[in-house]
């Protein structure tokens, strides 16, 4: 089972090679409307380790973890227990910036979703977005990074976000064929299920949509192709110019133990298993990454 000094290394971020960056778009919409509320935001930023000057410089990139913890403030501040969702619903998609840019000038909806999947790390280094084509068109979101179980307000923000700028993009009311949130939630279903317009699985194993196959052809209102040629070409720069990614068994290992904990024990070979690998194998590939079996990188010790 995990020794007592497993959970505080497992939450650490000190051991991390590199600390998962975001725009900081979405902490920004979170303070406009706090301050709009007339809710003082400088203790609250103290407390999740921002400032108020990084705030007010749109180019200053946040942790995202940092835009988690804040997300999860403000939510409080407001009453608003379903934040992510209200501020996908309110807020000009224009505001996110790049990517925004980016899908609007593509020229069909399959095409930006695309280019949304491929250049989502540059706006958010822990968001992963996937887009696949088989019998429908799938629109999955996942972290890197960042266990996923610490969010709820940034995926759902994303999530029904994207699923509102695929309708303004192509002026139809797309409806999804599903709907699925990983994490739980007992409150704001019904408000979000009129929204979608299909009910919203919460609990699932995956976040993702899905659309009927042929709504990638729809045409973009926005498109064009000057701009889109010019905007690829940047994104295209940045990736090329990105520092080598890190690993991140560490965050898989701790989502496979934060699953177990509510039922017990937590062995060593269960979550090798969890993870597709034996037991020698995590071993080895921790040993591999530079996660030690001891503080302060990972610890996970037998029962």
């Amino acid at each position: 089972m995990m020794s007592n000094g497993t959970s505080s290394a497992l939450n650490s971020e000190q051991d991390l090679a590199s600390i998962p960056m975001a725009g900081g778009g979405l902490s920004r919409l979170a303070i406009a409307r706090l301050k709009r509320a007339g809710v003082p935001v400088a203790p609250l930023l103290r407390r999740v380790g921002l400032t108020p000057e990084a705030i007010a410089e749109p180019e200053e990139r946040l942790s995202v973890r940092s835009q988690i913890a804040l997300l999860d403030e403000a939510a409080i501040a407001l009453k608003d227990d379903c934040l992510g969702f209200t501020l996908a619903r309110d807020h000009d998609p224009r505001e996110i910036g790049l990517l925004y840019y980016v899908m609007a000038s593509s020229q069909t909806l399959g095409d930006g979703l695309k280019r949304v999947a491929r250049y989502s790390q540059i706006t958010n280094e822990a968001l992963v977005v996937g887009y696949r084509e088989g019998n429908r068109l799938v629109v999955s979101l996942s972290y890197s990074g960042v266990p996923r179980h610490s969010d709820r307000h940034q995926m759902e923000f994303c999530m029904f976000g994207l699923l509102r700028i695929c309708r303004m993009l192509t002026g139809q009311n797309i409806v999804p064929q599903y709907f699925s949130i990983a994490h739980y939630r007992s409150e704001g279903i019904s408000e979000m299920a009129r929204f979608v317009g299909t009910k919203v699985e919460f609990g699932a194993d995956k976040d993702e949509f899905a659309l009927n196959l042929d709504a990638r052809e729809l045409p973009l209102i926005h498109a064009d192709p000057y701009l889109n040629d010019l905007l690829l070409k940047y994104c295209e720069a940045v990736l090329a110019d990105r520092r080598g990614d890190v690993s991140q068994l560490r965050t898989r290992v701790e989502n496979a133990i934060s699953s177990m904990l509510p039922h017990g024990r937590v062995l060593v070979e269960d979550v090798a298993r969890s993870l597709g690998m034996s037991k020698r194998t995590l071993a080895r590939r921790l040993s591999d990454e530079g996660l030690s079996h001891t503080p302060p990188t990972i610890c996970i010790v037998h029962c």
